[in-house]
């Protein structure tokens, strides 16, 4: 999870109301992206998140043989 530095983020994006990357309000972020030094989450919208988070890799499943 990533950790983010509070200094360059406004109030609403410490405080979760605005996402963290694009500021947006509304409708408001809901995807938790990481957390401020003190353990609180801090929240993107479902854009920024996406290019936040790694996509998890797809599970590879082997051909059977004959």
């Amino acid at each position: 999870m990533l950790t983010f530095d509070p200094e360059g983020l406004s109030w609403a994006q410490r405080e979760g109301d605005a996402c963290v990357v694009c500021h947006k309000r509304w409708p408001r972020p809901r995807v938790r992206v990481g957390r401020l030094p003190d353990d609180a989450p801090v929240l993107a919208c479902a854009d920024c998140a996406e290019a936040l988070v790694p996509t998890p890799l797809a599970t590879v499943v082997a051909f059977p043989h004959r």
